[in-house]
């Protein structure tokens, strides 16, 4: 059978016939969904390489603490925070303790005006290096508020260490342990120099004196006066050496350290401390010496 004149003048322009218009479509289907299957299988690797990168942060943050803190542990070692003591139990016969790093230890100058700290911070008694700081309030006699505002650690100058912890039965339990764990906590004097935006440079002193060490070290009740913990701030504009109101209170200090020679009480995993080993030390030993 002989083409007809439109046939021919489509084969003569080019124009696909409806049977090449077939074939072409089923050729442009084809290849549309090989290129689909290879997007969804792209997408697919890519979502999970995002949620094995993700499920990596969140056990390292849950695990164990980052390399950076690590090597801030390493860089200084030993570390305080203002703390606030919660007596659990008979307030005259407490069974154990929970610290808060919400802490408030004040001080009193000669006119009655009062310096209040929070913060906390870190020093490496072997670098002289120490870092830290939070916020301060001052008030006048009446109580009126006069300045307020933050304040840093800017140098440090000593570190003072007596043996001696709470002294109340092996049984005395510790929670809201502030420092890393492993770490140690002791009592002690910590001096610093410090700034005051817009007040001036002065020298803090932070000390943490439990029940147990006024009884080892009875020069710190007399004649030194001191019953617990406490701060004064020193130099420049400051004078605020009077401790005695913060130490009848339930503001203070508490120091730590995750350096193996800093001696201290150590936390057990039944929420109380014992002394900690010095390297080589018999721990087994030292059970016989709790608190």
């Amino acid at each position: 059978m002989e083409s007809s004149g439109t046939d021919r003048m489509e084969h003569l322009s080019g124009a696909p016939s409806a049977q090449e218009e077939g074939a072409f479509s089923s050729h442009t289907a084809g290849s549309w969904d090989h290129v689909m299957s290879r997007l969804l299988a792209v997408s697919a690797v890519l979502v999970i390489a995002v949620a094995a990168l993700l499920l990596s942060l969140v056990l390292s943050s849950t695990i164990g603490p980052s390399n950076a803190a690590v090597q801030k542990q390493k860089e200084l070692p030993y570390t305080f925070f203002f703390t606030h003591y919660e007596l659990l139990g008979n307030p005259n016969n407490p069974d154990g303790v929970r610290y808060h790093s919400n802490g408030k230890p004040s001080a009193k100058a000669p006119d009655g005006s009062k310096v209040i700290l929070t913060g906390k911070g870190a020093w490496n008694p072997k670098k002289d290096i120490a870092k830290g700081g939070g916020h301060y309030t001052i008030k006048g006699s009446s109580g009126a508020l006069k300045a307020k505002g933050s304040w840093r650690v800017t140098d440090f100058r000593s570190f003072e260490q007596f043996s001696g912890w709470w002294g109340l039965g092996p049984n005395f339990k510790e929670k809201g342990w502030q420092g890393p764990p492993g770490s140690s906590s002791f009592s002690g004097f910590l001096t610093l120099k410090v700034n005051l935006r817009n007040q001036g440079e002065g020298t803090l002193v932070a000390w943490c004196l439990m029940p147990q060490v006024l009884k080892r070290h009875p020069h710190l009740a007399n004649p030194d006066g001191h019953v617990g913990d406490g701060i004064s701030l020193t130099g420049g504009k400051f004078n605020y050496t009077n401790f005695k109101e913060n130490e009848m209170s339930l503001e203070g200090v508490m120091f730590y350290s995750t350096d193996p020679a800093s001696g201290g009480y150590v936390l057990t995993p039944e929420g109380t401390t014992v002394p900690r080993p010095a390297p080589g030390e018999n721990h087994d030993k030292l059970q016989g010496e709790l608190h």
